[in-house]
């Protein structure tokens, strides 16, 4: 593999991991809202009716506490009265608001929360309000603040949820992937650069861990070893009890052969990168699954969306029925028919890096072999994806006659046009065989191909928008970038990837920023990449989570293509669910109880292929 030049390397230093720890009445708390919370002397104490203690993982009732309840609860802020001056322009407070809480900087500031907003003052004539409004404050009823002396952040609690300000920017936390409960009582300093929480539901700390993205890629790989790996194949992971992570199903979906392929490329990379004997044993054990989806179907050339036993106990079928799940020439095995672009998307991907990095001659000899017999059948069939009973499938389209003759294609024209380019490339290079090479030039020469796919994505309507097809699109990119090396068609692949980045480079994704880079030679907003992968969210379950009611973000005009509410902003992926690279970083509200629990593969894949083509280093 030839790796492309970047314009430079960014050297990445320690950041803070926000951890959160929760307590409930599972540790031992009564179920009533904690209403104060204290640090003293190394141990945490908190008000929940009586005084409790921490010991260990547990709470107890602290039968020598050294304050009274009432000395736990916060102090009362001080009075704020209407300046006898105003200044030029100066922004005037809401004196509707009643103070509720307040602290003191390391540089004599108060600030004091009110029930309608946060303001900053030295108790003078100035007060400086920090508002309830798009960029400002996240909620507008502060019942708790505590500046910390060390890091200069400011921890905000409110009716709704919490926040810390960093740097000038404010990190919103709501729901259980961070607190207990979403009103918060009070607020201590843990010492460390984290903080304890007071909630209506229990006590939460979230802990800043000093770490580097290298560790924080382990944790993940962690995850998906414990739960998200069945018999080398990426799975979704439902959890029986989303305390108890030991307690878990597999998910047979879909898109097992796609998120496989994000697997197999992180670990291919990996090892690129580290030559550890492990990220190489985990890429050829996914390979090999992938290869498995071929060769169970019975049916040369066709993949299945996903393979199981039928004997296999711990693993939900998606939709399942007859006409979804067939009978393997194998015996007992089921294998999922109706294969997508996006599952084929991800196989051509996926054999491509393995075969540049990882595989050895006898796999190169069996992944040629495989794409082959894939290649062929899509030939064969005029450039559909037809099933074993001959029927055609839903989405495995890439003819002519589909793509600029019927008006209904419309929206596949220029991702599915640079799909089936970037295959015949991939297959070109893998198998060699010319008429990969023949059909490639016939697509751009006679159908216009490299002109479809210079629309780049679609964005209008809104609604049309589609955020699991930009991952289509990367994915499709990469391999055509590293292997198309002539000018004039390789400046109409730089457009069609300018056009996609454009609309995308709000979402700040490393994956698609590294690859646009790769692509144009350009800057690639490397930094912002790499918040994004700071900002992953440590626990992976999917937690209900909702925007909508805060007040620093704008709701849009329009709606998502499947009707939800979303900000004109995207956001940070530890302010949403949806982490995988298909979401959509606008959506505002995601329901969940906790029993989902997504892999780790959408972080690991942008860091190491960041890693391996030098954007970043550790």
């Amino acid at each position: 593999m030839i790796l492309l030049s970047v314009a430079a390397t960014l050297t990445l230093s320690p950041y803070f991991q926000l951890i959160s720890h929760q307590y409930t009445a599972r540790h031992g708390l009564p179920e009533q809202p904690v209403t104060a919370v204290r640090v003293h002397e190394g141990k945490v104490y908190c008000l929940a009716g009586d005084i409790y203690v921490l010991d260990g993982e547990g709470w107890q009732k602290a039968t020598e506490a050294p304050f009274t309840a009432e000395q736990m609860r916060p102090s009362p802020p001080p009075k704020l009265e209407y300046p006898k001056r105003l200044y030029p322009h100066q922004q005037i407070p809401n004196f509707d608001g009643v103070p509720q809480c307040a602290d003191r900087d390391a540089a004599g500031h108060w600030w004091i929360g009110t029930s309608r907003e946060l303001i900053i003052t030295n108790l003078d004539d100035y007060l400086l309000p920090i508002k309830p409004e798009p960029g400002g404050l996240p909620y507008f009823n502060v019942t708790a603040v505590a500046c910390d002396h060390q890091t200069g952040w400011v921890w905000v609690g409110f009716s709704e949820g919490a926040a810390v300000l960093q740097e000038g920017k404010w990190r919103y936390f709501w729901g259980r992937r961070w607190l207990p409960g979403n009103r918060v009582y009070a607020i201590a300093l843990d010492g460390s650069g984290g903080a304890w929480f007071a909630t209506d539901k229990g006590v939460a700390r979230i802990e800043a861990r000093k770490m580097r993205l290298i560790e924080k890629a382990a944790h993940y790989e962690r995850i998906n070893a414990a739960r998200h790996n069945r018999y080398g194949f990426t799975a979704d992971c439902e959890l029986l009890d989303p305390e108890d992570p030991t307690k878990f199903r597999y998910n047979a979906t879909d898109n097992d052969g796609l998120w496989t392929s994000i697997t197999v490329a992180a670990q291919s990379f990996r090892y690129a990168v580290t030559k550890d004997p492990e990220a190489r044993a985990l890429a050829r054990q996914s390979m090999r699954a992938m290869l498995e989806l071929a060769y169970k179907t019975g049916s040369p050339g066709f993949v299945a969306r996903a393979i199981a036993r039928e004997d296999e106990k711990n693993v939900n079928l998606s939709d399942f029925s007859p006409e979804r799940w067939k009978p393997s020439p194998e015996k007992g095995w089921l294998w999922k028919t109706d294969t997508s672009s996006d599952e084929l998307d991800g196989h051509y991907f996926a054999w491509y890096v393995y075969h540049e990095l990882v595989a050895d001659e006898e796999e190169r000899k069996e992944i040629a072999a495989v794409c082959r017999a894939v290649t062929d059948r899509i030939l064969k069939d005029g450039l559909l994806y037809i099933r074993p009973d001959g029927k055609r499938t839903t989405w495995g389209v890439w003819a002519p006659e589909y793509l600029n003759d019927k008006p209904w294609w419309w929206q596949e024209r220029a991702l599915n046009a640079m799909e089936i380019l970037s295959h015949l490339r991939v297959a070109y290079h893998i198998c060699g065989d010319p008429r990969y090479k023949d059909k490639y030039e016939e697509l751009i020469q006679k159908h216009h191909y490299l002109l479809n796919a210079a629309e780049g994505r679609v964005n209008h309507p809104p609604e049309a928008i589609n955020h699991s097809d930009d991952e289509l699109w990367f994915l499709a990119y990469y391999p055509i970038v590293m292997l198309e090396k002539e000018p004039s068609r390789r400046a109409l692949i730089q457009l069609s990837i300018e056009r996609s980045w454009r609309a995308i480079r709000p979402e700040r994704s490393p994956l698609y920023n590294f690859i646009y880079g790769l692509a144009t030679g350009k800057p690639c907003d490397v930094e912002e990449a790499v918040q994004t992968l700071q900002r992953w969210p440590w626990d992976l379950r999917g937690w209900e989570v909702r925007n909508s009611h805060r007040t620093d973000l704008v709701i849009s005009s329009s709606r998502s293509r499947a009707g939800w509410l979303i900000s004109t902003t995207p956001l940070p992926p530890d302010e949403r669910q949806g982490l995988k690279w298909n979401a959509n970083p606008y959506r505002m509200d995601w329901g969940g109880s906790g029993h989902y629990e997504e892999y780790g593969g959408a972080f690991l894949i942008a860091y190491w292929l960041g890693r391996y083509h030098k954007f970043i280093e550790e």
